[in-house]
This record gives structure tokens, C-alpha cells and sequence, in this order.
């Protein structure tokens, strides 16, 4: 699917730059205006906006559960407050360990909303994998669950277990906290494969993520309406394809259990 995708927005870049060659030098200007987010925004704040047009519309779905855009904004608010606590905050990096859940929409947006960059950790990698991503990126506050943590090798964050600590987290302020953050800070970092030598974690800013998040929803023409489905595993850079577009947009995102996504 990626490489569809991406063959796709290709074909569409060099259309776009052929075009582009031909305009004037004002006109050129008006272009990158329209096609780029004002600096300094932030994909949390993004969604933010759209969860003051349509708080009610459904925005995540996983099996039986569900999350309207106002629940998921409280939700990762708190989260975000209470990470806070822990000085996660720009620059900071945060392990998010999850099952394909609800949860893994929350615990991304709280990172971000607290200001700090998530490192994805698939819990379906061998131990080595996890083992050097944890040692090589040094987190110090890793976001999991308590079924998972005996599965994880050792470590030495600080863990927030979304479920045994989730009454402390609901006990924090669910308004709109400050980040910090700016464009050029990391969002998030996403490790290669190592497939042709030692892995490398790429680190990715905001301003970066906004530039593909604006462009997929210009390319695809993504609506409110759209419904959306997160089959890449959470380590893979096509997440934040499938995520961050339609989250901004009002559209409802589904997350199908690991048996359907393979």
C-alpha cells in the first residue's frame, strides 16, 4: 500500500513541478503560501480545531469500542497533564508500547499534546529490537500497558500503565494544556529496519509532519466524511499516513485487530 502511495504522490510531485516552472515569480509565492500550514503550528493543535467544529462526530474505532473527537481530546488532555508531571515536555522522547487500541490514538496525542516526541515500540518485535530501541533512545518515561510489561526487556524509564495508572491520569486538568512545542521540534522518531546494517531512529519535526499531512489531505481530497482504516503496524512510518491526516480533518478512523490487518 505504501508504495502505491507514495508512486502515486510522486507522479503527482512532477506534475506539480512541471506546473510550477511555468509560473510567474508572484505566482510562485501564492503557491507555497496555500500549500503550506502557517510556521509553528502542530499537528495536536490541528486537531484541537477540528475537535471545536465536531465534537460529537465519531473519531477513532476499534472492534467495540469508540471515541468521539471530544472524548479523544479529554482523553489525551489528561494524559498530557500528567506527563507533564513527569517533565516530558519538547525534545523529550516518550516510548509508547501498545496494543492496536484506542488507547495507542490516545497515548500519541498526550505525548504530543504534552509537548514531547513519541518513539513507537510495536509489542509483536523480537526482544532485541525492543531491547536496543529503548537502550538506544534512552526514554525516560515509557507509555504501556500492565499485560505487556513482562514481555518487555529491561529498562530504565519511568512507566505510565494506561490502565493502572488511569485513575491518577483522570484525576489531571482535560482543557487544552501549552505544549511548548514549536515546528522545529521532534514529533516523533521512527527506527529503520537495520536490514543493511545497525538501526538508525530518524527523528521527524512538526513542521515536516505538517508538510505531509497538508499535502495527503490535498492529494486524497480527505473530508469529514471519510472513513479511514490504520492497518501499518505503530513502528512504521505509513501510521502517520493513515493517522494524522484524518484526525486533522474530522474523519473517522478504524483500526482493524492484528488478524484482519494481515
Amino acid at each position: 500500500m505504501l508504495i502505491e502511495i507514495a508512486g502515486k504522490g510522486i507522479r503527482i510531485m512532477s506534475q506539480m513541478t512541471r506546473s510550477v516552472a511555468n509560473l510567474t515569480p508572484e505566482q510562485k509565492r501564492a503557491v507555497v503560501a496555500e500549500l503550506h500550514y502557517p510556521q509553528g503550528q502542530c499537528i495536536h493543535q490541528l486537531f484541537e480545531t477540528q475537535v471545536e467544529r465536531t465534537p460529537d462526530a465519531v473519531a477513532v474505532v476499534y472492534e467495540d469500542q469508540q471515541l468521539t473527537y471530544s472524548q479523544l481530546n479529554r482523553r489525551a488532555n489528561q494524559l498530557a497533564n500528567y506527563l507533564r508531571g513527569r517533565g516530558v515536555g519538547p525534545e523529550v522522547l516518550v516510548g509508547i508500547c501498545l496494543k492496536r487500541s484506542v488507547e495507542m490514538v490516545v497515548g500519541s496525542l498526550g505525548i504530543l499534546k504534552a509537548g514531547g516526541a513519541y518513539v513507537p515500540l510495536d509489542p509483536t518485535y523480537p526482544q532485541e529490537r525492543l531491547f536496543f530501541m529503548l537502550e538506544d533512545a534512552a526514554v525516560p518515561v515509557l507509555i504501556t500497558q500492565q499485560h505487556l510489561m513482562k514481555s518487555l526487556p529491561q529498562h530504565n524509564a519511568e512507566v505510565v500503565s494506561l490502565d493502572r495508572d488511569w485513575p491518577k491520569i483522570t484525576q489531571q486538568c482535560a482543557e487544552n494544556c501549552e505544549s511548548g512545542a514549536t515546528g522545529e521540534n521532534v514529533a516523533y522518531v521512527i527506527y529503520t529496519s537495520g536490514s543493511t546494517g545497525r538501526p538508525k531512529g530518524v527523528e521527524i519535526t512538526h513542521d515536516s509532519l505538517l508538510n505531509l499531512v497538508r499535502w495527503h489531505q490535498r492529494a486524497f481530497e480527505v473530508t469529514p466524511g471519510d472513513r479511514a482504516s490504520l492497518l501499518a503496524s505503530v513502528g512504521f512510518d505509513a501510521a502517520v499516513w493513515e493517522t494524522g491526516p484524518y484526525i486533522s480533518t474530522g474523519a473517522r478512523l478504524h483500526l482493524p485487530d492484528e488478524i484482519t490487518r494481515v
